[in-house]
């Protein structure tokens, strides 16, 4: 019998405190070869030392690449608590892979916890194993670029000799077992089906209506489609497929790796790596009738992309799809409740409902977006001018309000020591269950759920104990006054930061269709909430929350001539002038006058002091605001909405 040299000592003095760390790449693998490892682990301890022994094994299934997994991320905090004596490991790469597994050695040694990787012959008891974790590391990332290669070899000449059958469009029936693209055929049905689809697209009409007439042939969207209804984004994705002018195409897209998080995102693959098959028995299309649709079709959405045209750069390339410039992703719909997006009726600097661009709502009203963020930024500025001194009256208001959060605090602190001790006690009964039953899957999920519930409770106590519990001290108004015309000030719409520090400011930002009362086209109010909280310091604001708010509404659109001349019209008018004269003085014609007139009439008449009414529900005079008469609408707010206006505080 070998022993570990140096010669292990527990630290608590009983039992040798062991984490095993197993883990499978990939579904594939079979979950029996997690046990193996872990009885390869325990074989190896036990073999060499003679004293009690207690293991904490670490199970996962994912690639070593990932660098975010959950399970590493316990194994670095089960080192790091200092608990475990010894980590035992199959080989470095069951940890992770690259300079990530040398830097999890050097935990280890900051924790005074040694390591072993059986099969890499490492010991961080050895002083050159860093030289040893070096070797191992490259070894492992060796063989996984080597074994990529081997199966893109593998994959690409399987593909030129006409395999690698793996998906196909609606229109192909795959016979079970095949092989090759010999043995997939096309469906005689599909042929009349493609021959009209390309018909309407030559013909003009979008891919959505091509989806819609699709839809009511009830036509299938094939045995490899997730949906079973046909959409635009669909149609264009099989509308762009060679496969039907009889060409198959592989590896048009390729992976790259993300190397902070070890993930991979998907890319456009060079030219020198797509392939091509030419497979005859699967078309469908004149490839000369297919090229000259596919180039009209580019034409045609030409203006709509980013970075198509030559020359022309793509602004968005590398920025993710979820960061946007503010007020975008923000500003919400007060009809249906669902985000604005950039982008309505061809007019890339418009915002437009996400809703009305699906057919589930029918505010289909759009507005300059940037002209609608200069707006509402200016409101703030003009809003943060207006504060007045903070009184007694308001002091009094802030320090019940620190009271009420002292007591709330307080309680919580004794709830959530309540329940970590529940859960440390728990931890403790399950650690003893674990050591009685040896390995067990049940037990080690249910370990690692009293694990992590522990560390939450402790982290969520950790911050209610940094929070201070006396009366803050509020800063001037100045003050604020001056960090608003600082931060808000500069107007740097691209800048996040300044996006962020905007959404905190107008937490709640709604669109609301108006339109004025003797009809004419639809427009957008908005209805915003402004908090002056983050403004303050940080400890200030945590007592100001909603204290200090104003809600403003603001027109995100020019008035027409009878609306913004109606007062004056009417002023000049009850000075005694004549239509004609009033509107010789203003500079608009009689008929302006008289309409201007004629909406102060009907105004007095409802008793109405606004020349604009809330839209309820979509007017039928509307030529423009007419989503609701599509075949595809079907309104679908958002749970809680729709809400009037007033509702909005």
């Amino acid at each position: 019998m070998s022993s570990f040299d140096p010669t292990l000592v527990p630290r608590n003095g009983a039992a040798l405190m062991v984490l095993i760390i197993a883990r499978i790449s990939t579904v594939h693998q079979d979950l029996r070869s997690l046990a193996d490892q872990i009885a390869l682990c325990e074989r190896y301890v036990r073999d060499r030392y003679p004293g009690p022994v207690h293991f904490d094994p670490i199970q996962s299934q994912g690639s070593g690449e990932l660098l975010d997994r959950v399970e590493l991320a316990q194994a670095e905090a089960a080192v790091e608590s200092g608990r475990f004596d010894l980590v035992v490991v199959e080989d470095l790469g069951r940890v992770c892979r690259r300079n990530r597994a040398i830097d999890f050695c050097e935990l280890c040694e900051d924790a005074c916890t040694r390591l072993v990787a059986i099969n890499d012959t490492l010991d961080t008891a050895d002083e050159n194993w860093r030289l040893s974790a070096f070797f191992a590391s490259f070894k492992h990332e060796s063989g996984n670029k080597d074994t990529s290669k081997r199966i893109r070899r593998t994959l690409r000449n399987r593909f030129e000799q006409g395999g690698v059958v793996q998906t196909f469009p609606y229109g192909y029936i795959k016979a079970p077992g095949a092989k090759s693209d010999a043995d997939v055929c096309k469906d005689p049905d599909a042929e009349p089906i493609y021959e009209k689809w390309f018909a309407l697209l030559e013909a003009g009409a979008s891919y959505a209506e091509v989806a819609d007439w699709l839809n009511a042939q009830k036509v299938p969207t094939g045995g490899w489609a997730r949906g079973d209804k046909w959409d635009g984004r669909m149609v264009a994705r099989v509308t762009h497929n060679p496969i039907l002018t009889g060409y198959r195409r592989r590896n048009e897209r390729m992976s790259q790796r993300v190397n902070k998080t070890g993930r991979r995102r998907s890319v456009k693959a060079p030219a020198d790596q797509r392939l091509m098959r030419h497979a005859p028995n699967l078309q469908f299309i004149d490839p000369a009738r297919y090229d000259r649709l596919i180039a009209t079709l580019a034409a045609r959405h030409d203006a709509c992309a980013r970075g198509r045209r030559a020359g022309t750069p793509d602004t968005r390339a590398g920025v993710p799809k979820k960061r946007t410039v503010w007020p975008g992703q923000h500003i919400v719909c007060g009809v249906c409740g669902r985000l604005f997006y950039w982008g309505g009726h061809g007019q890339t600097d418009h915002m437009m409902c996400a809703g009305a661009r699906d057919y589930a709502c029918w505010n289909g009203a759009t507005f300059d977006g940037d002209k609608a963020g200069r707006q509402v930024a200016a409101a703030v500025l003009a809003a943060v001018e207006s504060l007045p001194e903070f009184d007694d009256t308001f002091r009094a208001k802030v320090e019940a309000a620190a009271g009420a959060r002292r007591a709330g605090r307080d309680e919580a602190l004794r709830r959530l020591d309540r329940e970590v001790g529940q859960a440390e006690r728990e931890l403790v009964n399950v650690l003893d269950a674990v050591a009685q039953a040896r390995f067990s899957v049940a037990l080690q999920v249910r370990l690692a759920e009293t694990e992590a519930r522990a560390v939450r409770l402790r982290a969520e106590r950790a911050d209610l104990d940094r929070q201070p519990d006396d009366v803050p001290v509020l800063p001037p108004v100045g003050e604020l006054k001056e960090r608003a015309r600082a931060e808000v000030g500069r107007m740097a719409f691209c800048d996040p930061a300044f996006g962020r520090l905007m959404t905190a400011l107008v937490p709640r930002l709604e669109i609301f269709p108006y339109r004025p009362l003797d009809g004419g086209a639809v427009v957008v109010r908005a209805r915003a909430v402004i908090n002056f909280a983050p403004l303050a310091a940080p400890v200030a604001g945590m007592a100001l929350g909603g204290l200090i708010t104003r809600v403003v509404t603001l027109d995100l659109f020019d008035p027409p001539q009878r609306v913004a001349f109606r007062e004056r019209v009417v002023a000049l008018r009850d000075a005694g002038l004549t239509e004609r004269a009033a509107a010789d003085e203003l500079g608009l014609t009689v008929t302006a006058a008289q309409r201007a007139m004629g909406l102060h009439r009907l105004m007095r008449a409802v008793g109405a002091t606004d020349p604009y009414v809330l839209l309820t529900a979509p007017p039928s005079d509307d030529g423009k605001l007419c989503r609701h008469r599509h075949p595809r609408y079907e309104f679908r707010p958002l749970e809680g909405y729709p809400v009037h206006p007033t509702d909005v505080v």
